[in-house]
């Protein structure tokens, strides 16, 4: 199953890494849910959810606050030797030294994001949830027409790069050509997207491959 690194994670949630020597690059999160853990913090531990990103929110942390030193380091150590993929503090909370001891020994990250709790939960979770999405490769263009994905099939030559083109023209945006990545985020939504190595191209007979981005003449 295809993942996304942690390091992937901190650029697009924009995450404070407080654990910088551990290489984030290694680490790689397969499932796009996440997870308070909240009774983990009591010490019950059964059926805990290990494999998905743990996010600390105010609640949590106001009770780790009232915990006596040698319980909370207990508590760390039981939960950051559970193989969880990394930490997430909400709201710019900073996670105290103790807790940056034990990331640091068990090699899991711990970072921080000034959102609230809500709002950092749902951007991870749909983030994760297109980027997990099983995904296939099929021939095509894929056309966003008035914010709809307008998909163009056919065999080799028979003229999608030039329908797609007259579609530019129009002012509608190319959203790959030859190659479209179609992943299933929903059991009632699909998403087109370009392979990073097409992006912005289109092949046209007699021209070759043509950078649409810096055509803006068609958009006219």
């Amino acid at each position: 199953m295809h993942g996304v690194t942690i390091s992937e994670l901190i650029e697009k949630m924009k995450l404070i890494n407080t654990t910088p020597d551990i290489d984030t690059d290694k680490i790689v999160l397969t499932h796009p849910d996440v997870n308070r853990p909240a009774l983990q913090l009591t010490g019950f531990f059964d059926h805990f959810d290990r494999e998905r990103v743990q996010i600390i929110g105010y609640v949590e942390q106001a009770y780790i606050s009232t915990m006596e030193k040698e319980h909370k380091r207990q508590m760390y150590d039981k939960l950051t030797s559970s193989q969880i993929p990394c930490l997430v503090f909400s709201r710019g909370q900073e996670p105290d030294e103790d807790l940056l001891e034990f990331c640091n020994y068990y090699g899991v990250p711990c970072l921080v994001s000034d959102k609230t709790t809500s709002s950092l939960m749902a951007e991870i979770i749909r983030w994760l949830n297109v980027k997990l999405a099983p995904c296939i490769s099929i021939h095509g263009v894929l056309i966003d027409v008035f914010g709809e994905g307008v998909l163009i099939m056919g065999e080799s030559g028979i003229g999608k790069s030039e329908a797609a083109l007259e579609l530019i023209k129009r002012g509608h945006r190319l959203v790959t050509d030859d190659v479209v990545e179609i992943r299933k985020v929903s059991d009632d939504t699909l998403i087109g997207n370009a392979p990073d190595i097409t992006k912005h191209f289109i092949e046209l007979r007699g021209i070759g491959i043509v950078d649409v981005k810096h055509c803006s003449v068609w958009r006219a």
